[in-house]
């Protein structure tokens, strides 16, 4: 009997984290450029049974990634037919894996911290955030999960583990460069111990791990000179990403511009930043003098892309994800002193409290309108339009809506890929049919002064067609 409750709680933490990963992703989780793009890439490798290194690419062109996380999510598209949502899918289940090891983590750690941490768990915002959103970035905490809870089953697992370990670190900086300011202090840190007791296999285990899945980056460069990745930054000059003219004034301004994002990354609340930001600099400082490598090792690495970030002309939440699971980790450490454990669980309360503000609007509300759900349905709307009709000559555009994307590529990606012909979005003058996605009346779109509607605004309008109750597809075109 007394391992029903245990059970009990177990199955409703499952439950709990399936649904605030998974429950309507349709309808709230972001599909911009990037994401439209991504897919586009990803169903042109599956069709093509393409291996490639070269993954997301920045708006700018300035940035390429790796394309470990097109293979990750694509059975997860391939399995829904590369519908916008379908590698969200992907992300979701891999927030729940990485729920179930940070559970297994603080099983690890801290046995009394389960249900307080695990009620953390299910709705922490930055977890929730990652696990509904495909974009690269967002892996760099399922890799750290999985780290982590190596490091902690290392005797167990024995070699293999540091190994992986390395690996895992390693990978994240697949997905997003500068997670090198967390992996390779957290590395150098916990290397320390072996290396004191001349005990070097595991740290060349580690070492080796690390290098690996950097050194693709290197071997694509060689292979294709002057190279994508390191190569493009070693031999292209000054890049956009980092500042070049740094004095003091520009560190202390790029410090004051991080610490609010990095905040941010935690909790959304601002006074409940203040209360994160001053409970944890307080324990820090206490913790130091009672454990100064412990605590050393886990915030240096957690806090670190502050510093770095410096170094970096911009800033954004992206950039903290690889720091968070280390700050999560080190609050779940037993202590003896109990002011220091006080405020262990009040960070951890502020936490759970700023995630409850936000989980609604996070399970309900589309960031950039309008949804998947919609844009989907406009999609084929306009895809089985064009194939019943065999128009020619069909374009598409977004206007007078809350969509900030006229030209509509979210769509025209989407389309294209569906075997749909569409003309480029510099050829609505030659176009014969003109499909527009909006919430306006045709009143309205035809003193739109787009140039996507100059050619149409005196065509007639074949048909409107209702997506909701607010959404429509117009079909503006010739006889």
């Amino acid at each position: 009997m007394k391992q029903l409750p245990k059970k009990a709680l177990l199955i409703i933490f499952f439950l709990l984290v399936v649904f605030t990963r998974f429950y309507n992703l349709a309808g709230t989780a972001r599909f911009t450029r990037d994401e439209s793009s991504d897919l586009v890439r990803m169903h042109e490798y599956y069709q093509n049974r393409q291996l490639s290194l070269i993954g997301p690419i920045s708006s700018e062109k300035d940035k390429v990634f790796s394309s470990l996380s097109y293979y990750l999510i694509m059975p997860f598209a391939i399995a829904f037919d590369f519908t916008p949502v379908s590698p969200v899918y992907g992300m979701a289940f891999m927030g729940v894996l990485t729920a179930i090891m940070l559970l297994c983590l603080v099983r690890k750690i801290n046995k009394k911290y389960l249900l307080f941490a695990g009620s953390l768990i299910t709705i922490w915002f930055p977890l929730v955030l990652v696990s509904r959103w495909a974009w690269n970035p967002h892996f760099v905490i399922f890799w750290a999960a999985f780290a982590l809870l190596l490091y902690e089953y290392r005797k167990k697992i024995g070699w293999l583990s540091f190994l992986l370990i390395g690996l895992s670190f390693g990978a994240m900086f697949h997905h997003h460069y500068v997670a090198i300011f967390t992996t390779a202090p957290f590395l150098t840190l916990i290397s320390i111990p072996y290396l004191q007791k001349k005990e070097f296999k595991p740290v060349l285990f580690m070492l080796a791990g690390y290098i690996m899945p950097h050194l693709l980056f290197v071997l694509f460069d060689m292979k294709n000179p002057p190279g994508l990745f390191f190569g493009r930054y070693l031999t292209g000059g000054n890049t956009p990403v980092i500042e070049t003219e740094l004095n003091l004034s520009v560190v202390w301004t790029h410090l004051l511009r991080n610490i609010p994002v990095y905040l941010e990354t935690f909790v959304q609340n601002i006074v409940l930043q203040y209360v994160f930001a001053f409970s944890l600099l307080a324990l820090v400082i206490k913790e130091l003098k009672s454990h100064t490598y412990r605590t050393i090792t886990w915030v240096l690495p957690a806090t670190f892309i502050i510093v770095g970030g410096v170094f970096l002309n911009d800033f954004q939440m992206r950039y903290v994800y690889s720091s968070v699971l280390f700050i999560f980790v080190w609050l779940l450490f037993p202590r003896k002193e109990k002011f220091n454990k006080f405020l262990a669980k009040l960070i951890i309360a502020v936490l759970i409290l700023g995630s409850l503000l936000t989980i609604k609007q996070q399970l309900t509300v589309a960031p950039v309108p309008p949804s998947m759900r919609i844009l989907t349905q406009a999609s084929q709307i306009i895809i089985d339009t064009i194939q019943a009709n065999s128009l020619n000559n069909a374009n598409v555009a977004a206007l007078s809506s809350p969509d900030d994307a006229p030209l509509a590529e979210r769509y025209r990606d989407y389309i294209k890929m569906k075997n749909t012909g569409l003309r480029e979005h510099s050829e609505y003058d030659v176009s014969e049919h003109l499909f527009v996605i909006s919430t306006a009346s045709d009143e309205v779109l035809r003193n739109d002064k787009s140039y996507a509607m100059i050619a149409f605004k005196d065509k007639k309008l074949r048909e409107v067609f209702n997506v909701d109750s607010q959404w429509k597809v117009f079909w503006y075109g010739t006889d």
